[in-house]
């Protein structure tokens, strides 16, 4: 490990000195990807929900197991798609709390870009989770009910990830020519 006969600082990663930097002895974005990643999660599932199972009306999240023809299966439906929101809306929290905990660290950068960044990759990381497990695996429900569910099935895997690829090379365009994320200010 080098270190600066300046300020005594080591860099651990690059292993060359850095005097400018020695209040800070190395900077992570991992907290910041976590917690954008967490909240992305809870995010892409409630949106899932308000737009395809309740404005869109293609299906609920259990209509696959239940189909909501009666009026007792559509209530069934609704409590599920219900129940589903508020862990959405916990793993949201979650990720907040996250975030919370990570702005005063002094080794964590603070990057806006970084963080949308991490929240779209957590969203297609939901879409891509609900497209193969919840689609295909389990079959508890199809993007759209009855309407030759493995062609839309199979545009929603294709632009999660494409959402993915875009959360992706956001963060990379936050980042340092050498990957490392950028000094905090």
């Amino acid at each position: 490990m080098a270190e600066s006969q300046e300020s005594g600082r080591v860099d651990r990663r690059n292993r060359t000195e850095h005097p400018a930097r020695a209040d800070v002895e190395e900077t992570t974005d991992r907290p910041l990807l976590r917690a954008g990643a967490v909240l992305g999660v809870g995010l892409g599932g409630l949106v899932d929900v308000l737009v395809f199972h309740l404005v869109l009306q293609t299906h609920h999240l259990i209509s696959g197991w239940v189909p909501p023809t009666t009026p007792e299966a559509l209530r069934l439906n609704l409590v599920a798609d219900g129940l589903f929101s508020l862990l959405m809306v916990a793993i949201m929290a979650v990720g907040f709390w996250m975030l919370w905990k990570t702005v005063d660290r002094p080794d964590v950068p603070w990057s806006a870009g970084t963080y949308a960044g991490a929240v779209v990759v957590g969203m297609a990381l939901f879409n891509i989770y609900d497209g193969t497990v919840d689609h295909y695996l389990l079959e508890m429900h199809h993007v759209t009910q009855g309407l030759q569910p493995d062609v839309f099935d199979l545009l929603w895997l294709v632009g999660s990830g494409v959402l993915l690829v875009a959360g992706l090379l956001v963060i990379r365009a936050e980042r340092r020519e050498d990957g490392t994320p950028p000094e905090r200010l």
